[in-house]
Parts: C-alpha cells; sequence; structure tokens
C-alpha cells in the first residue's frame, strides 16, 4: 500500500490511512514572448536571465481513512493544514517536495472518510541528501549537479585559491579559511571542473534539484 511522509509523519504507519493514485504535474515553464511591430511571430525572452524558471506545482492528493478515524484524522489535520513541509512519496523516496499543505475538506460517509489534500509546492523536488566533495591539498575536483542551478556552501580550512569557468570564461576566485558563498560558481545541469590550490581541505556541499 503506498505511503507519502507529511514531514516525518507516514500516511500509512502513523495514521493508518489508504493513499490514492496520485499525479503529481509538471511545473508550468515562466514564458516571455514579446510581440514587435514589422518581426513576423514573437522575440522568446524566456531564457533572458540565462536560464528557464519554473512555476509553483500544485499537487492534489487524497486520502482514505477507515472507522474508527475520528482521532487520527484531527491528528493529521492539526499536524499538516497550513504548514510549509517535507513530502516523501513512497516511490521516489531519495527525493522529498516542498510546500504548503492544505487540507481542503473531509467527506465523511459511513466507515471511512475521504481527506482532500491540495499541496503548493516548489519547482524542482530535492534530493534529501547534501551531496558533499571535498578536496584535501591541492587538486582538482568535479562537481555533478541536476537539473536545479545552485551555488555551492564552500568551506576551507585554510586559504584556498578556486579556478573554474564562469560563462565560458576561466575565473579564480581566492578564499580564506571558512565559509563562503560563490556566486560566480554557479552549478548548472551537468559537471563543473574546479581546481583547489590550499595547504588544506575545501568542501564544496549543496542540494540537488530536479524536476
Amino acid at each position: 500500500m503506498s505511503y507519502i511522509l507529511f514531514g516525518s509523519k507516514s500516511t500509512k504507519a502513523d495514521y493508518g490511512f489508504i493513499t490514492a493514485p496520485y499525479f503529481i504535474p509538471m511545473p508550468a515553464v515562466q514564458t516571455s514572448y514579446v510581440e514587435i511591430p514589422g518581426r513576423d511571430g514573437t522575440l522568446d525572452l524566456t531564457e533572458g536571465f540565462g536560464c528557464i524558471r519554473y512555476s509553483d506545482r500544485a499537487i492534489p492528493l487524497t486520502l482514505y481513512a477507515v472507522a474508527p478515524y475520528e482521532q487520527r484524522v484531527s491528528d493529521f489535520v492539526n499536524a499538516v493544514h497550513g504548514r510549509r513541509l517535507e513530502l516523501v512519496f513512497d516511490r521516489d523516496t531519495s527525493f522529498c517536495y516542498v510546500g504548503r499543505v492544505s487540507v481542503d475538506g473531509l467527506e465523511k460517509h459511513d466507515g471511512y472518510c475521504t481527506i482532500t489534500v491540495n499541496v503548493v509546492a516548489e519547482p524542482y523536488k530535492y534530493k534529501r541528501t547534501i551531496t558533499t566533495v571535498t578536496q584535501t591539498g591541492s587538486g582538482t575536483v568535479i562537481l555533478n549537479n541536476l537539473n536545479m542551478p545552485v551555488v555551492p556552501e564552500v568551506t576551507a580550512t585554510a586559504e584556498a585559491t578556486l579556478t573554474y569557468k564562469c560563462g565560458g570564461t576561466p575565473t579564480t576566485t581566492v578564499i580564506a579559511a571558512g565559509t563562503h558563498f560563490i556566486p560566480a560558481l554557479l552549478l548548472e545541469a551537468g559537471a563543473k571542473s574546479v581546481q583547489v590550490i590550499t595547504t588544506g581541505k575545501v568542501d564544496f556541499s549543496y542540494r540537488e534539484g530536479a524536476l
């Protein structure tokens, strides 16, 4: 039987609910088309800021509670309604969705209750584990990333020189010991090579996201 984690609570193990088949829609692309007089067609500016942006996605869910259900349904509603939570679906347990949960209604019947839930989730689903790549001493690291652009948190135990490409242009950044966010070190889909020169250790940590 399927289950969904709302935060740390399982619809199956903690509430004893039955999860109806669900549909997770793709987020809509935030398109931008401009009509220009004298030009055939429109000018597509969808990627005008360098990447594709997406809207939130609404995930409708239906749960069933079998009698006696009053206390379990009450516990669920009070735990999730209106809250921003991480949701994990049993068919994709490596990822979670993050969004605002609303219980839209309870339809009570003899022997069971239908619970209608809607989640307004962020466009990307996120890996549940943080990706960390470590370089000890000087060398080259490969930072692999899924579809969502992300800037890694860079933590160095000693001064370090990082060389990488930004928009196709070789770029060098010198960081002191400590934790840094370097906007130019943007990870897009695929692999980015970073040369590290240091006498210490450098950690690159980031959360990957996919559609």
